[in-house]
């Protein structure tokens, strides 16, 4: 069975490398991790410049 990733912000199945996001820790310590496409990141990395 093959596991078939997809982009959390637009829902796209990742087929190639994208980007991984962390959340910052809660006050539990726990971490939330996303994936997102090559697509969504050039967005962010635009946003964040």
């Amino acid at each position: 069975m093959a596991i078939n990733p997809t982009c959390d912000k637009c829902g796209s199945e990742l087929v190639e490398f994208g980007a991984i996001i962390l959340s910052p820790p809660d006050k539990d310590g726990n971490v939330k991790k996303l994936h997102i496409c090559k697509g969504c990141y050039k967005e962010l990395a635009e946003w964040l410049n």
